[in-house]
């Protein structure tokens, strides 16, 4: 949710991920997928057109993160217990998560990914330091 956040999609993703994983990212490695969309979308995906006026930005992060890092996270329980999260961290390969995930932001990111890819919309990474244990 981005009530406390003054609209800042990319901080308040960096944020949660910290929260709900424990990885600190480099806000300037996040790429944010819907801004590839046609702008007459705003950019954003709706959920659940003409059920909510829900909407989302759909971000992919480009930096390093050291495989032990990943590693370690397998079964990690993570999220803030006072706000209610109990977030059980399962790693699964990118080739693979498509068929092992229900969750129709993930499957729209990966289309979003796979099309941005294919259309020469995605910037080679910056070369960027690895944050993931500071």
């Amino acid at each position: 949710m981005l009530d406390d956040d003054n609209g800042d999609v990319v901080g308040t993703a960096v944020r949660e991920v910290e929260e709900e994983v424990g990885i600190y990212l480099n806000k300037d490695d996040l790429v944010n997928l819907t801004a590839f969309l046609n702008p007459s979308t705003g950019c954003k995906v709706f959920p659940s057109p003409g059920g909510s006026d829900e909407e989302i930005s759909l971000l992919m992060y480009r930096g390093k993160v050291k495989k032990e890092v990943i590693e370690a996270m397998q079964g990690k329980e993570m999220g803030l217990r006072e706000h209610g999260e109990l977030i059980k961290v399962h790693i699964v390969p990118f080739d693979k998560v498509w068929r092992m995930t229900a969750d129709s932001k993930v499957l729209c990111a990966i289309a979003l990914y796979e099309m941005a890819k294919r259309d020469g919309l995605l910037h080679p990474p910056r070369s960027s330091p690895d944050l993931s244990q500071m």
